[in-house]
């Protein structure tokens, strides 16, 4: 009988300890949020369904709503957890964030994140790139008059909301002075993407950081399942009206004219290997492991194969190894000109240009009107007026009438959007 009534006790005691808990861990996590919700509120406006936790080291808001006003747009999250490494480490998550420290291990999932594809957050996540660079090279398409795939282009192929369910990691080794991300994410009839990110020389002392920077021991992006790259080629291939195998060719070529344009020139085996993938595009990952002491924005000023041998990297194309992994870097100012000489053998007629007295030109027509008063409007909105005097190493010059009299001045024929004669 005593034993029995100890048992009960004890069992009660346990759900007591229990109930304590949970209830500790819904006011810790509801503090947190209000302090959130309450520091971010001149920018984002956040609510939530409910909150969730166990003893594992795990707590999570369900149904959440992030509204951005300055955006006119909202984010819809079905289930946001973070997993600590116990729960002791969840308990303490509070204190450490009083004191400007974050846990050694954290997790952060996504379940349901939804964003409208017609909204204002996704139109500008997928506007085109301001600068273009190497990695906004990858980006473009062949595909008619459009160069890059927007929401517009989204919408044409379906897509009406993007949701994807994602999670990142990190693990903080002090002792190693290492530490390592990892993001996993998969997006609804688009793909799956992994990335992790390995750190090492990693102080523990933010201070120290800049004067002391952690170094890349390891990179790797992966992309699995690509639906997105099959319904970017079956829409382009019908706005082009080509065939699969003939869009694939005209992509390829897409892909490394915009690279060459950025003094990258893939080789041969590369090139192969990307068609392989984009005629079955199931997996596509790259690794590098830099050397120690790379520099990664002194790579330019390196020969290419010494580049490559600091960078050390891996392709491998639907599970198999690309071998032969290499580049050039080449001029892509000398390739404009090559490309306008040929255009220009290509094209050489019997007949004088016909010139026109007022009106439009196109700009690869200027020489034809030396001596003339033209109007150029330049892709950045600006207005110049002027006689034009010459055209010679890829500049115009004109004569601007001032305040004070003439003055001479030169504009870059590439930064040139319009030209008009006038009369």
């Amino acid at each position: 009988m005593v034993m029995g009534k100890l048992i009960k006790w004890g069992v009660l005691s346990i759900l007591l300890v229990a109930i304590i808990i949970k209830l500790s861990l819904y006011l810790s996590v509801r503090s947190i949020m209000n302090d959130a919700r309450d520091r971010l509120a001149p920018i984002v406006d956040i609510s939530y369904g409910g909150i969730t936790s166990s003893f594992d080291g795990r707590v999570g808001l369900e149904d959440v709503s992030i509204r951005i006003p300055a955006a006119g747009d909202k984010l819809q999250i079905a289930h946001a957890e973070l997993k600590f490494n116990g729960l002791s480490e969840l308990l303490r998550f509070k204190e450490r964030l009083a004191e400007r420290k974050v846990p050694e291990q954290l997790a952060v999932s996504i379940k349901g994140l939804s964003v409208d594809v017609f909204g204002p957050l996704a139109q500008a996540f997928y506007q085109p790139p301001a600068q273009t660079d190497i990695y906004s090279a990858l980006s473009d398409v062949a595909c008619g008059d459009v160069k890059h795939i927007g929401a517009n282009e989204l919408l044409d192929m379906g897509y009406r909301t993007l949701e994807t369910d994602g999670e990142f990691s990190y693990l903080f080794e002090p002792s190693a002075q290492k530490l390592t991300f990892h993001l996993d994410s998969d997006t609804r009839e688009m793909g799956a993407m992994q990335v992790s990110l390995s750190l090492a020389n990693m102080s523990d002392n933010p201070a120290d950081i800049r004067n002391n920077p952690p170094r890349i021991k390891r990179l790797s992006v992966e992309l699995s399942d690509n639906e997105y790259q099959r319904k970017v080629q079956t829409y382009c291939a019908a706005k082009m009206g080509l065939t699969p195998e003939a869009y694939r060719k005209v992509a390829i070529a897409k892909v490394d004219q915009s690279l060459r344009h950025q003094r990258v020139a893939l080789n041969q085996s590369l090139l192969d290997a990307y068609a392989r993938y984009l005629a079955d595009p199931q997996s596509l990952r790259v690794e590098l492991e830099p050397t120690e002491g790379m520099v990664w924005d002194g790579l330019q000023f390196f020969e290419a194969k010494d580049a490559l041998s600091m960078m050390r990297p891996t392709v491998i194309v639907n599970q198999s190894l690309v071998k032969d992994v290499g580049f050039e870097w080449v001029d892509p100012v000398a390739l404009k000109v090559a490309a306008a000489d040929k255009a220009a053998l290509a094209n050489v007629v019997s007949t004088e240009p016909v010139l026109v007295s007022s009106g439009f030109v196109h700009v690869d027509a200027l020489p034809d009107y030396i001596g003339r008063r033209m109007r150029f409007i330049t892709y950045d909105g600006m207005y110049y007026q002027g006689v034009l005097t010459r055209v010679a190493n890829q500049k115009a010059y004109l004569t601007v009438q001032g305040g004070n009299g003439t003055a001479q001045m030169s504009l870059r024929l590439r930064k040139i959007d319009k030209v008009r004669v006038e009369q």
